[in-house]
């Protein structure tokens, strides 16, 4: 079995009729190539294999359990003028760029759905008021689905200008992933913050999605102190 794997060298050294032990080869090569420690490893890999299925349905059935009380959240934000511009404007990685703030006031929700399927890909929806002048579009979604470990598929938002405001907006955007609607309309799925070494997309979705007030609340206390 051993004479199969491995780089031609090592075998070359197995077969060698110099220094090689009886039998060919050296006991810590006998190891490294013995088919017990092949199955041990394989069967490391299957229970990690195993392990992720099994946290992947408990985390989409904690999803579920948590969907009506991220839908009633919104609902009462709704009711709190420009809630996610400052909630954004107001986190400390500094997802809002200055050129869309503006844009960002007229953002009535935002949400994230996690674990769409069982490879754990996720979309995000942003929803705009009816007085929105900027942008053609009421609502857009961003959807990034994971095929497997290191294949990903992302269907961008689409933003369509309204006015010439909105154009200038736009280009700003396409121009960097450091702001809410350059990402958004990003085919890439991490992004980066301003600040350096945090990726775009999980400050969105582990932090500030998860709890968005404390930072609506600093925005305001950094503004009446200024």
């Amino acid at each position: 079995a051993n004479s199969s794997s491995g780089p031609s060298a090592k075998r070359a050294r197995h077969s060698g009729s110099g220094e090689g032990s009886e039998g060919g080869g050296s006991a810590k090569d006998k190891v490294l190539g013995s088919q017990e420690l092949l199955d041990a490893q394989l069967e490391l890999q299957l229970l990690d294999e195993r392990c992720a299925e099994e946290q992947i349905s408990i985390q989409q059935r904690y999803d579920q359990l948590r969907r009506p009380y991220f839908d009633k959240r919104g609902e009462k934000l709704k009711h709190v003028p420009g809630f996610w511009k400052s909630a954004l404007c107001g986190h400390p990685f500094r997802l809002a760029a200055p050129f869309e703030v503006e844009a960002l006031e007229h953002i009535i929700e935002l949400d994230v759905r996690e674990n769409v399927d069982r490879k754990g890909s996720y979309e995000v929806c942003v929803k705009f008021s009816e007085d929105n002048s900027l942008f053609k579009e009421r609502s857009v979604v961003k959807k990034v689905t994971f095929h497997d470990a290191v294949t990903e598929q992302v269907e961008a938002a689409t933003l369509t200008a309204a006015s010439d405001h909105g154009s200038e907006i736009l280009a700003s955007a396409r121009g960097t992933q450091r702001s809410v609607l350059g990402w958004l309309i990003s085919r890439q799925s991490v992004g980066t913050t301003a600040e350096a070494g945090h990726e775009f997309s999980e400050v969105l979705r582990r932090d500030l999605w998860q709890d968005p007030i404390p930072y609506y609340v600093a925005y305001h206390e950094a503004k009446d102190a200024s």
